[in-house]
């Protein structure tokens, strides 16, 4: 007659392994805030110039629009790493591309005809303040955040800092930084905001 086996107290605990999930997260927020550094810096460059008159040869303009398509691309790919539904990632791409297309046609616009003027070059015309708005909301998208949409709320404090710039003579070399700086704030806000609804 055998003893019937009884399990050790003493056993090893099963070790914890990281979620797959949450690996592809935070992968997912890496390639989506470097993407979107890279698409202010596209759409702050030369591309709206260009496309408005201001030089620029067929060559330079291929260059130019190849940035501005390289950062989309890496902020979609930032989306599609997310663990999240198809719809959602496409959803979340649309608003990043729709956003840069109006950005871009709003400086062009502005460039060559004047219109929209300053209300145009503060809002849809600023790339730092519509890139954090139209990134933010694809990444609470994928991220199918409740109430991280009031993080988006931060975004709007980056419409007035060009203008306040001018009106204080700062010069480029001083404001650029400084708005990249506040860009990644609100940026690195907007991604911690974005945990999924419970």
């Amino acid at each position: 007659m055998t003893a019937t086996e009884v399990p050790s107290p003493y056993m090893d605990p099963t070790p914890v392994v990281a979620s797959p999930a949450r690996g592809r997260a935070l992968a997912s927020a890496v390639a989506v805030f470097l993407g979107g550094y890279i698409l202010v810096q596209s759409l702050l460059g030369q591309l709206a110039p260009a496309l408005a008159g201001y030089g620029g040869a067929g060559e330079v303009l291929f260059l130019l629009g190849s940035q501005l398509v390289f950062a989309l691309l890496v902020v979609i790919a930032g989306f599609f790493l997310a663990p999240t539904t198809v719809p959602r990632k496409l959803i979340a791409s649309a608003i990043v591309v729709v956003g840069a297309i109006v950005t871009l046609v709003s400086q062009v616009t502005r460039l060559s005809s004047g219109f929209g003027g300053i209300a145009s070059n503060l809002t849809l015309g600023n790339a730092i303040f519509m890139v954090a708005l139209t990134v933010g909301a694809g990444w609470l998208v994928v991220r199918s955040a409740r109430f991280g949409w009031l993080a988006l709320l931060a975004a709007f404090v980056l419409i007035p800092v060009p203008f306040l710039f001018v009106i204080n003579g700062v010069a480029y070399g001083i404001s650029q930084p400084i708005s990249l700086l506040l860009f990644g704030i609100v940026g690195t806000g907007i991604l911690i905001a974005g945990r999924p609804a419970r």
